[in-house]
């Protein structure tokens, strides 16, 4: 089964070499398909190997993948689980040839080796663990062969327990080699035709491996110009059409203004929602400054300065409120998550209780009665000044709300 695409037409995408291939390997004779088409959208000459019954004829399948290739060429191997787990024995190995490999990707192996070990600086490897949905322990077997007076004994594998790795992303800190935990998820969790499949893990982990991906083949991405069209349309262009053709149309792409729970998810409530609903309402007075732009892998981050005369109805931001006349300023935070060169979501954060407080219609100093009888004089809510300072720094005093600053 051989999926082919080289996606550099349109200029968001080029790679250093002319074919980047990419094997993605597992136990059954099919695979998701989701992922496959994931892969494919991002530039990818995907191509699926099974691992059958493995053994030598697997093991000989993947010594042979870079056969073939000219100078210049390489690939990538995307792998899962027992698939995974021989994968990382394989190229760990210093006498196996990886020439031609540029990155190594194993989702929930069995076992992987000795955390001591380093692989070939030639590629790149990146390891995936489910952490476990259940309260009892997930383990993962470490295979390391012993060696006494340079002579290596047989291998051994023993089980170790998987941790939560340190702060807040799962990362291992005391393996050789990248390896990430996803906790609260079991063995699948990146597969969209399982049971055990989990968005908010899967997504984590593909970000992480379209980077390591990328990085080995030297790709060069340009995720800005398609954003840029899109804010452009928002902003000045005012076709809904236009707009909503910078979405992908799979996987189901969706916008979600978070305080309001508005926008809209899949193709037609999108255009609705932009044509009948955000375009119309923007109010003439509407500024908006870009303040910082973070770029991955996958998405683009924006913290907005944002200042309008609430002179419309604006249904995205004050839904059901009639025109107060009142000024408002708001810093606002999008996450834009791309696939395949276009927009695939957005979601956008503010500070609402900051705009019902500018728009007259959230009072800061109506405490209720239980909390006023405590002492509590006043609510802990910020209006304008709290996006003037985003823009200024020293505009504003600082912990006005601890009372014994």
């Amino acid at each position: 089964m051989a999926l082919q695409f080289l996606a550099n037409s349109n200029g968001w995408l080029s790679f250093n070499h002319s074919t980047p291939t990419l094997y993605i390997t597992a136990e059954d004779d099919e695979f998701d398909l989701e992922t496959l088409r994931a892969w494919k959208e991002e530039g990818f000459d995907v191509r699926y190997l099974p691992m059958g019954k493995g053994g030598k004829t697997y093991v000989n399948a993947l010594h042979r993948l870079g056969d073939g290739m000219s100078i210049g060429e390489r690939y990538a191997i995307v792998a899962f689980g027992d698939a995974a787990s021989i994968c990382l024995e394989v190229f760990s190995e210093p006498s196996t040839s990886t020439s031609k490999l540029c990155s190594l990707i194993a989702y929930y192996p069995s076992s992987i080796p000795d955390p001591r070990q380093r692989f070939s600086a030639s590629f790149r490897v990146l390891v995936h663990l489910a952490g476990g949905s259940t309260t009892s322990e997930s383990t993962i077997g470490v295979t390391r062969r012993p060696e006494v007076l340079g002579i290596q004994g047989r291998r051994r594998t023993v089980q170790k327990r998987i941790t939560p790795g340190i702060g807040a992303g799962g990362l291992q800190s005391k393996i050789e080699f990248p390896v990430y935990t996803y906790e609260g998820v079991d063995t699948g969790f990146a597969e969209h035709d399982l049971d055990e499949y989990d968005p908010v893990a899967d997504a984590l982990a593909w970000s992480r491996s379209l980077s390591m991906v990328r990085r080995g083949f030297g790709a060069e991405v340009d995720l800005e110009r398609v954003w840029e069209e899109n804010v452009e349309q928002k902003i000045h262009g005012k076709d809904a059409s236009k707009l909503v053709d910078t979405f992908v149309t799979q996987p189901t792409p969706f916008v979600n203004y978070t305080p309001t729970m508005t926008g809209g998810i899949g193709v037609g409530e999108l255009s609705r929602f932009y044509k009948d609903y955000f375009l119309p309402s923007s109010p003439p007075s509407f500024h908006m400054r870009l303040v910082s732009r973070t770029i991955g892998v996958d998405r683009i981050v924006d913290e907005l300065y944002i200042q309008f005369k609430h002179t419309l109805q604006i249904p995205w931001i004050l839904p059901g409120i009639p025109p107060t006349n009142q000024k408002v300023e708001i810093v606002v935070v999008s996450i834009v998550g791309m696939r395949g060169g276009k927009i695939w979501h957005e979601r956008i954060y503010w500070d609402q209780a900051s705009v019902l407080f500018q728009v007259g219609l959230l009072d800061p100093e109506e405490v209720p009665e239980e909390y006023r009888k405590d002492g509590l004089e006043m609510l802990p809510v910020a209006g304008s000044e709290a996006a003037r300072k985003i823009m200024e720094m020293e505009s504003e005093e600082g912990n006005d709300m601890i009372d014994d600053w």
